[in-house]
């Protein structure tokens, strides 16, 4: 199991693999569709708050999951 995790891993971090690439472009997916719904908006200072509000709350999101997923499978039982 954890050999099949770090293999997903390490596709998703190399440089020369298209796992790579699509993780990378869904990330970008993701950011820019935030920034699109938060400054669709007809008053432009409430459409800047939320852009920084939505931003913040997604970088949040990815630091805080980040994290807890690396508190769950990071750990490596040694001998």
């Amino acid at each position: 199991m954890e050999e099949a995790i770090q293999s997903v891993i390490q596709s998703v971090v190399a440089v020369d693999s298209i796992w790579s690439v699509v993780f990378r472009g869904a990330l970008w997916l993701i950011i820019s569709l935030v920034i699109i719904i938060s400054t669709d908006a007809p008053n432009p200072e409430r459409s800047l708050k939320n852009l920084k509000s939505n931003l913040g709350f997604l970088l949040l999101f990815m630091v805080l999951s980040g994290g807890l997923i690396y508190l769950l499978f990071g750990y490596t039982p040694s001998a």
